[in-house]
């Protein structure tokens, strides 16, 4: 028993180093490490079974951190043309409700910007995935509206959340180009760059994306060897992570554990993609 037990910790292990060393040739020597972006999706009172939110005390203790280290907000235009080491972006996914009742004020108490990412679709309504972890409300316009006023940042992650790889030329273009359309009329603001649903993009949508007028365009994690504006990588912190996840993926080191949680967060962007929308 004794015997099996220490075959199966070193079997593991064995499989642990493994994938280290295949992240560390595959990503880190090879393709650009993402920059100073952190995203999140839900801030919640409550842990919740998907694993896609931060606690609140979780996210306030980022946002001390951050401010701890001399860490400032900018805006894309700036993040992207100045290259600071100390210049980051804040990232809501999907613009949930609660980031407005739970994130925003811990944001203001730190003097923070941030970047929501709506579901134009979905603005204002309950979401249709997390049928078995309970649904979540997005956004109001009123809400977009305010945080708007406040300096916060608007990009479009498209329409309906779909896998854009997946559509045709016709309803792909809808969702890239009408999300954009239906976010300047009603909130009276320009939106220059997309986030992809479920940071998937390939050469076809990164063209259409382009095309309906976008500056740039976001995506979760990449291969690349170079930059591309069209396929910016960020880093996502779950429920699992911590201060110390942020500040080793803020200052890429040191090296081991940075392999450790940029391939845990690889992996589990990975299996996001398996809890599609289903319909509006």
């Amino acid at each position: 028993m004794v015997l099996d037990i220490f075959l199966i910790f070193l079997l593991v292990f064995i499989l642990y180093i493994y994938g280290w060393f295949f992240w560390y040739f595959k990503f880190y020597k090879k393709s650009v490490v993402s920059k100073n972006i952190i995203s999140f999706h839900k801030i919640s009172r409550f842990p919740e079974f998907g694993g896609t939110s931060n606690l609140i005390f979780q996210f306030e203790n980022y946002m001390k951190f951050l401010k701890d280290e001399g860490f400032k907000t900018v805006t894309i235009d700036e993040f992207i043309n100045h290259n600071d080491p100390k210049n980051i972006l804040i990232f809501f996914d999907d613009a949930y409700e609660n980031i407005y009742k739970y994130a925003y004020p811990i944001m203001k108490k730190y003097f923070f910007k941030g970047v929501l990412c709506p579901v134009v679709g979905y603005i204002g309504k309950k979401n249709v995935w997390d049928v078995k972890t309970g649904k979540f409300k997005h956004m109001e316009f009123g809400m977009l509206k305010e945080m708007i006023d406040d300096g916060f940042e608007i990009v479009s992650h498209s329409l309906t959340h779909k896998d854009l790889r997946k559509l045709n030329d016709e309803n792909l273009f809808f969702e890239v180009e009408e999300s954009k359309k239906i976010l300047e009329k009603i909130l009276k603001i320009k939106v220059d760059y997309f986030l992809y649903p479920y940071g998937l993009t390939n050469k076809r949508v990164k063209e259409f994306v382009k095309t309906a007028g976008y500056k740039g365009a976001f995506t979760s994690y990449t291969d690349k060897s170079e930059f591309d504006l069209y396929e910016i990588p960020r880093n996502t912190l779950y429920i699992i992570d911590s201060n110390l996840t942020l500040k080793t993926l803020l200052y890429k080191k040191p090296l081991f554990l940075l392999g450790h949680f940029d391939m845990k967060g690889r992996i589990t962007n990975w299996f996001g993609r398996f809890s599609p929308i289903i319909r509006l």
